[in-house]
């Protein structure tokens, strides 16, 4: 009986929802109830979004954002074209709904469920087609594009690193492991570009990655939101690093170098994984924001010299070539993780200064004034090795009392910078103690030079 009333409606007129009456295979497979009525189920649902003319080949997911995309206008006022949201679930539950469409009993919930699985059916990845879809004209641009177009000075630092920075951006999109499917290009660096304010750091970024896939944040990674905001994202500049606490920069460390993002969408029961698809940007108008060595070279510091201008004309009109260019340079073979050679240099001249570096490295050197400014085994002596609470106490002046986890882990910071290394072995009397090492002596060529007294502290020294 149900098979005979849908057969009479494809029979002549206009079928429910639209169409022709002769495009009516589809309809056929559409189940009923006893009355006759369609039923309101998800099998239903799916068939009327992929045929239905208002809505077939109106969906889709977009791979990078992990969001449904309506590709043309729906059968309902104020639609968004860009992101189907919740008002447009309740929009089209309520269109199912109507006497004259399907008369389907159809849930918010429901109709949100079906339109991401038809939507699933039917992935694109937009970046990843604006890339493919480029044709390098063969004038190289790439190596020079900070220099040409951001007003850099014109050396070697900063023509490679223009060359990395552009191919390790194309690897996010491109590169791919058919045995890890999940997990995203290795992006161990992040360019931070630096320059009084003013100097359209920000914009020029929007145009080079195209404000569709960029995004600019104030927000810390250790942020819950931090990884909901950056989905979709091609470039993600982390404004104001100057202004980012120590734990902060440790936090920016540890989402450079994460090549999978794990979370829960909103409209998902469980937990998925993502690749990680960006890359990051820092921006700073200053010259010193890095505040611990450790991790320094994740950073790629990239000046824009005082007279120099940002050219957002040129860079419009070249970006296709650049990013054509770099695809080509990664089918090549370019490797973006090998750094410029001064990227260290570079990176060590915008940390932070200890107000404590200079007294430690004076005193490291013999060179404090005053019969207290040393223990009485290095009378005499230039210290070969110390511990830190004999730092603290002769090279600072704060008392044993005040030795705490800060202080110490500030002198660690300031020796580790220095080039000494934090060893422990045995010492006289057989017990095992922490000591600094100054460069290029070992434990063992330290016992076989002296048989030194016992340090200040020393077993109260924190592990690193």
């Amino acid at each position: 009986m149900a098979r005979k009333r849908l057969e009479v409606i494809d029979g002549g007129g206009t079928p429910p929802g639209g169409g022709s009456p002769g495009d009516s295979d589809w309809r056929l497979a559409l189940t009923t109830n006893r009355d006759g009525r369609i039923e309101s189920t998800l099998h239903n649902l799916m068939l009327i979004l992929e045929h239905d003319d208002h809505f077939a080949g109106a969906f889709w997911l977009n791979e990078s954002s992990n969001q449904v995309v309506l590709a043309k206008d729906p059968p309902w006022v104020g639609g968004n074209r860009d992101e189907f949201t919740d008002t447009d679930a309740c929009e089209l539950a309520a269109w199912l709904q109507r006497p004259d469409r399907y008369s389907m009993l159809v849930s918010d919930e429901m109709a949100l469920k079906a339109v991401i699985t038809v939507a699933r059916r039917h992935r694109r990845h937009p970046i990843r087609e604006y890339l493919q879809g480029l044709n390098w004209d063969g004038t190289p641009r790439v190596e020079r594009m900070f220099v040409d177009l951001f007003g850099v000075e014109d050396r070697a630092y900063n023509r490679h690193a223009a060359q990395c920075f552009m191919v390790s951006a194309v690897s996010r999109i491109l590169w791919f492991d058919p045995k890890q499917p999940m997990v995203g290009a290795k992006v161990d660096f992040m360019l931070v570009l630096e320059g009084i304010q003013g100097k359209k750091k920000t914009t020029a970024m929007g145009v080079l990655f195209n404000p569709s896939w960029y995004v600019e944040t104030l927000e810390s990674p250790s942020g819950k939101d931090f990884y909901q905001v950056i989905l979709g994202c091609w470039g993600v500049e982390i404004a104001e690093m100057d202004s980012f606490t120590k734990a902060d920069i440790t936090a920016v460390k540890g989402a450079i170098t994460r090549r999978v993002d794990k979370y829960r969408a909103p409209y998902e029961r469980v937990p998925r994984s993502y690749r990680r698809e960006c890359v990051f940007v820092g921006t700073t108008n200053e010259t010193e924001y890095l505040r611990d060595h450790t991790g320094g070279r994740r950073f790629l510091p990239v000046r824009i010299q005082d007279g120099g201008q940002i050219d957002l004309d040129r860079l419009q009109a070249v970006r296709d070539q650049l990013w054509a260019e770099a695809v080509a340079m990664f089918s090549a073979g370019f490797q973006w993780w090998d750094l410029p050679d001064d990227a260290g240099d570079e990176q060590e001249a915008r940390y932070f200064e200890d107000s404590w570096e200079g007294r430690v490295a004076r005193w490291l050197d013999g060179r404090d004034p005053g019969e207290k400014a040393y223990p009485s085994r290095l009378y005499g002596k230039t210290p070969t090795w110390t511990t830190t609470d004999e730092l603290l106490l002769f090279a600072i002046g704060v008392d044993a009392a005040r030795h705490g986890r800060p202080e110490q882990m500030r002198v660690a910071n300031i020796m580790k910078r220095l080039g000494w290394r934090h060893d422990r072995g045995i010492v006289p009397g057989g017990r095992r103690e922490r000591r600094w090492l100054q460069p290029g002596l070992t434990w063992a060529a330290m016992a076989a030079a002296e048989t030194p007294g016992k340090a200040a502290g020393g077993d109260d020294d924190i592990p690193f």
